[in-house]
């Protein structure tokens, strides 16, 4: 059974509890600047990429996206579990927003943007 379980389709965000507030917001600002929905569920004590493929499975979108202390994960639902389409480091926050984005296009059929 999932952890988050919403009814809505949305792209889901999985955080661990030392994930930064920082990150997250320019996580979230990314997903808004395409005008895709996405929720938000703490996971303690789990890493970005497995969190990434457990929302990624879970959303309706398939798309998730997962985040600690260290790394942003972008996963889809159809990719094997240790190939993320994208992985970042949480510290650069211009790329983790371009990151949101691109899940936000991925839901959207539309051309990813390079993260650099």
């Amino acid at each position: 059974m999932p952890v988050i379980e919403m009814t809505k389709p949305t792209v889901h965000v999985l955080g661990s509890a030392d994930a930064s507030e920082g990150t997250l917001r320019e996580l979230f600002y990314g997903l808004e600047e395409e005008g895709i929905p996405w929720e938000y569920a703490a996971k303690p004590g789990a890493d970005a990429l497995s969190m990434a493929w457990e929302a990624a499975q879970a959303s309706r979108l398939e798309v998730g996206l997962g985040v600690d202390r260290q790394h942003v994960v972008l996963h889809f639902s159809k990719l094997e579990r240790d190939q993320p389409l994208y992985r970042t480091f949480a510290r650069q926050l211009g790329q983790v927003r371009v990151l949101g984005a691109n899940a936000a296009r991925l839901v959207k059929k539309l051309p990813l943007k390079p993260l650099d």
